[in-house]
């Protein structure tokens, strides 16, 4: 601030960021020798402090609110209000606090500020509006805020756009206003989603499928029920900015967004944040429905960029959230990927996968998302649990989509947020008026349950959950197809593979240690998948493993985050019948349960039919083993469900897709020809062969193409 500026003066003033707060804060405090010291934020509004010094924790908190709705001169006084109580340990503000205060650069010594934060400009903040701060200077510094809400206005007469009924006649919405004006819009001719086939498809295939399967290449086409959630994002889209789907977890979500891609190529470029755990599962999915046309580019640090004329991209909420923090030598590093670059390419769809992780109005990452969804013309939010405990969870990602109908937190609060007295208690719960709020919003939204689609699917449903190897297990995984391809190419030279099916110098034996490798690697994968599992329901859950250790690292990891919830059971081979009995007895009599089961141990002698869901963490080269623990140890006498559906973690451009697609192909094969009621027989030395020339062919391409991949995956 300058001298220049009069009494009773309103000007703008700069604000900063709460990562540049907290950046200020961090300086600040190395300058004064306090390199100790650590810098936190809360967004707790209830809390009662802008600032405070804990001189027991060495640390100073600092008020996220109070960052985002002030000037940089206030926050900054705050700051080294709080420095000077940390250099003045049991002074209070006396006058030697005082000293110190104004040695630091407060121009207001005055006690702990106990300013409150305006409830409706917080509001504001939370429901999307844009602030513009602005500072009457009097005596005492006051600010004010000018908030510009988001409202759609009539074209015709410039009041606010309220929606009154609507109207669809030979393709023609017609929506009438409150102040009477129609708002005309044509709807999209169909678009033939039926038509959607996988871009893995075999262009010379002339597809005879079976279910939703080719039974002669790899081919896949969706179910009808995702084909309706292909053309509800189509019509949601017309009259918002948003449409979600929020159908259970397994019913495809991601496959019914490429499916709406593919017919719409203007929505690029498309911007697709997800859990890190989740990139390269949602990559390779693309390219599996969408095709070498729209392979985008994982940014996986801070320091990418952005390549240009790129159809998609692929980024992680944690990506978005602005941190700083001090290294041991003192530095100040900030992390975090700038959006801008992503706001200056153009993006003009944004995919928010597991949505539910932005339903904190405060949080950075709410924010950061915010900004851009802002920029973008579209957002097709995801998730089979929008909300978990309370309704006010919703609001964020209801007001994204639609900033007209949703434009107040407060306000979405007092008319859809239910309340109850738990004792004395006033606690928040779901969503008041269940009936009346789905036909609200009805048009942004669609969501189906397992049992609603049930028919649709096969007897037995699998699914590849993908995940990409860390560069140290790629390593090793590339060493060992290294020694492989060089050994069974000295076969085929030789003439004797056909004799390499069997005996000590098998291709089995041979591959022992890539299926090692590759079971390892799946844990992060797997434990991802079993959270998501934990949140989107309350069923049971099996997860098949081949190694000792890998099942070890999955129980212990398991059993730290759940075991307080539910039971975690482990079945190992070589157990002793009664324990085995014991352990059956316990899963299925437990509400919820996870087991984590050898696939051999529990291939015969355990009835596991309380449970319908099944993980392949690490894949049998012997497809009659999987197929004796999943379904064959649920499809029995008391299963209630219908349907089995398994899970296999799969590594991508691995071992473990190519068995996938030679099983699958000979499995629908089999069921084309027997019927689906029969068990079908492997050849395993058939099955191992083509093992080999996959593993051969792909280890060869990914050769010619290393260039290319290495481009993409920067």
């Amino acid at each position: 601030m300058t001298n220049q500026i009069q009494s009773n003066s309103l000007f703008e003033v700069n604000q900063l960021s709460r990562a540049e707060a907290v950046e200020y804060c961090h300086a600040r405090l190395i300058e004064c020798g306090l390199t100790d010291w650590h810098v936190r934020l809360t967004t707790n509004v209830q809390s009662g402090f802008l600032g405070l010094c804990l001189h027991l924790e060495k640390t100073i908190i600092l008020s996220a609110q109070h960052i985002d709705i002030h000037d940089a001169l206030m926050i900054r006084n705050t700051i080294n209000h709080e420095i000077a109580h940390a250099l003045t340990p049991g002074h209070g503000h006396d006058e030697i606090w005082k000293a110190k205060a104004k040695e630091l650069g407060c121009y207001d010594t005055n006690p702990c500020s106990t300013l409150s934060l305006n409830s409706e400009v917080i509001d504001a903040i939370r429901s999307g509006a844009t602030i513009e701060l602005e500072v009457e200077e009097n005596v005492i510094r006051t600010p004010k805020w000018k908030v510009t809400r988001l409202q759609e206005r009539c074209a015709e007469c410039g009041k606010v756009a309220v929606e009154k009924s609507r109207i669809e006649l030979n393709g023609i919405l017609t929506i009438r206003l409150e102040c009477n004006h129609l708002i005309i819009k044509r709807l999209p001719k169909p678009t033939p989603f039926h038509e959607f086939i996988s871009a893995d498809a075999n262009p010379s295939c002339h597809h005879t499928f079976s279910g939703c399967f080719c039974i002669d290449c790899s081919a896949k086409k969706p179910f009808s029920f995702q084909v309706d959630g292909m053309k509800a994002i189509e019509r949601g889209l017309i009259s918002n900015k948003g449409f979600a789907l929020f159908d259970e977890m397994g019913l495809g979500k991601t496959i019914q967004v490429f499916g709406y891609l593919k017919y719409h190529p203007e929505m690029a470029p498309v911007l697709f944040l997800c859990k890190s755990g989740l990139l390269f599962q949602q990559f390779s999915q693309s390219l599996i429905w969408l095709g070498d046309e729209w392979v985008g580019q994982i940014i996986k640090t801070s320091k990418d960029g952005v390549m240009p004329n790129l159809k998609m991209y692929f980024v992680s909420y944690d990506m978005l959230v602005e941190k700083v923090r001090k290294t041991k030598s003192g530095k100040i590093i900030k992390q975090g990927f700038d959006i801008q670059k992503l706001i200056d390419r153009g993006i003009k769809t944004i995919i928010l996968d597991e949505c539910q992780l932005i339903k904190n109005t405060d949080a950075g990452r709410t924010q950061q998302v915010r900004k851009l969804v802002k920029s973008a013309e579209h957002v097709i939010p995801l998730s089979g649990t929008p909300w978990k405990n309370r309704g006010s969870e919703f609001f964020s990602v209801l007001n994204m989509m639609n900033p007209y109908k949703f434009s107040s937190q407060k306000q979405f609060e007092l008319k859809w947020v239910d309340y109850y007295y738990d004792g004395n208690v006033f606690k928040e719960g779901g969503i008041r008026n269940v009936p009346a709020f789905k036909e609200y919003v009805k048009d942004m939204m669609i969501r189906r349950e397992y049992d609603e689609v049930m028919e649709e699917f096969p007897e037995v449903n699998r699914v590849l959950y993908y995940t990409d190897l860390d560069s140290v297990n790629q390593e090793m995984y590339d060493e060992s197809v290294s020694d492989f391809v060089a050994w069974w190419n000295e076969k085929v030279i030789s003439g004797t593979e056909d004799s390499s099916q069997f005996g000590s110098d098998n291709i089995i034996a041979k591959l022992a240690r890539m299926r090692h490798i590759l079971g390892l690697a799946k844990i992060p994968a797997t434990m991802e998948f079993v959270r998501d599992y934990v949140e989107s329901n309350e069923r049971k859950l099996v997860l098949f493993v081949e190694h000792i250790d890998v099942g070890q690292i999955l129980y212990d990891k398991i059993s730290e985050e759940y075991s307080e919830q539910f039971p975690i059971l482990r079945l190992e081979g070589g157990m002793d019948p009664a324990k085995r009995f014991h352990l059956q007895a316990e899963f299925n009599d437990a509400k919820r349960a996870i087991m984590i089961a050898s696939t051999k141990a529990a291939g015969e002698g355990i009835n596991l039919q309380t449970c319908a869901d099944a993980v392949l963490v690490e894949r049998q080269w012997n497809p009659a083993n999987e197929d004796q623990a999943a379904p064959g140890r649920f499809k029995r006498v008391g299963q209630i469900s219908k349907k089995v559906n398994v899970t296999c973690i799969t590594g991508y451009q691995t071992v473990d897709d190519i068995l996938h697609g030679i099983v699958e192909r000979k499995r629908l094969q089999f069921h084309k020809v027997h019927g689906s009621g029969d068990v079908p027989q492997w050849n395993v030395q058939d099955i191992m062969r083509e093992v080999a020339e996959g593993i051969v062919n792909q280890f060869n391409n990914r050769k010619k193409k290393s260039n290319v991949s290495q481009f993409v995956r920067r």
